[in-house]
């Protein structure tokens, strides 16, 4: 009990000299990153350098999950990273020396605003692949009503389309870019931009279809109709999917607190222990320390897992 304690007091005082590390410096931290991101900004826009991979891979991911365009939300985005990791790293090493499994932790850590972007995206997509029928429906009449102007009917679909918030987004985003285009390239930029924010492969088609017929003029209603056909298809079959991994799911999210409660009910039972030691061992030890904290990490990444499988994509 002793050991738990003074790890407590030692994570507050950490805590303590944290903040007020912040309070001292943290106006003067948060002044230099202005002035170097107004730097970048300044001197990144004369030469057009385009992104690497990683950084038009973090750029998109931060778009489409919080709608931040700045130059510099990439690198908020990686000086958050940093700190978490150096901090956790920091209280870890200070409390139970430097191990690999710390480490690992620390590391983790510092990957949690990726993670949280990444669930985020897949939650976005998920709720997005539901709208599907609703925005072909709407954007084929309107396609329609608008002598096959595709920009036209963009306008049209976002003025009239109800409950699908992330195809509004989406068509909002597209129908800016896709009046001001200067080259082929742009448009399809735009197209893909559009696609990403579903990750579908009826999002791929329908992405075709309004390339091609903005880019070249051409009449892509039947193409609308087939996706839209294909669509009523298989609705019933994913429907049913569903129903079966959110009742798994269901049956999952109470068995993992169940598992944990048993082994404290096994080990008092059977082994001898009490609930003061159990909880010794489980919180005053490294090992009892690590073993938690696998369980907890593992049990979070299994719920999410699972709120994922839980629900398919409605897609082909």
């Amino acid at each position: 009990m002793t050991g738990t304690i003074d790890i407590i007091i030692r994570i507050l005082m950490y805590a303590l000299l944290l903040t007020c590390v912040w309070l001292f410096l943290g106006r003067y931290l948060i002044r230099f990153i202005r002035e170097k991101n107004k730097g970048y900004r300044f001197k990144g826009r004369p030469s057009g350098k385009p992104d690497n991979k990683f950084t038009a891979h973090i750029r998109l991911l931060i778009r489409i999950t919080t709608g931040k365009t700045g130059r510099g939300s990439v690198f908020y985005f990686l000086f958050l990273s940093i700190c978490l990791f150096s901090v956790s790293f920091t209280v870890t090493t200070g409390l139970f020396g430097i191990s690999i499994f710390f480490i690992l932790i620390s590391s983790l850590i510092g990957l949690l605003p990726y993670i949280y972007l990444r669930f985020r995206l897949k939650s976005l997509q998920l709720a997005g692949s539901y709208e599907a029928e609703n925005l072909l429906s709407e954007l084929t009449s309107m396609y329609k009503i608008s002598d096959f102007n595709m920009a036209s009917a963009i306008d049209k679909t976002i003025e009239t389309i109800k409950d699908s918030p992330l195809s509004k987004k989406a068509l909002f985003i597209l129908s800016v870019k896709i009046k001001d285009y200067k080259d082929r390239e742009e448009l399809q930029s735009a197209v893909n931009f559009f696609v990403s924010m579903f990750g579908t492969e009826w999002a791929v088609l329908l992405g075709m279809s309004i390339f091609e017929s903005a880019a070249n003029g051409t009449n892509v209603s039947v193409s609308l109709d087939n996706i839209l056909s294909n669509l009523k298809e298989i609705k019933s079959s994913i429907e049913k999917d569903k129903r079966a991994n959110y009742e798994a799911f269901t049956m999952v999210k109470f068995v993992i607190p169940i598992v944990y409660i048993l082994s404290v009910f096994t080990c008092v039972k059977y082994f001898g222990f009490t609930l003061g030691k159990f909880f010794y061992y489980q919180f005053n030890t490294g090992l009892g320390i690590k073993i938690f904290i696998s369980i907890t990490v593992l049990s979070v990444i299994s719920f999410w897992s699972m709120y994922i499988l839980s629900r398919p994509k409605f897609d082909f």
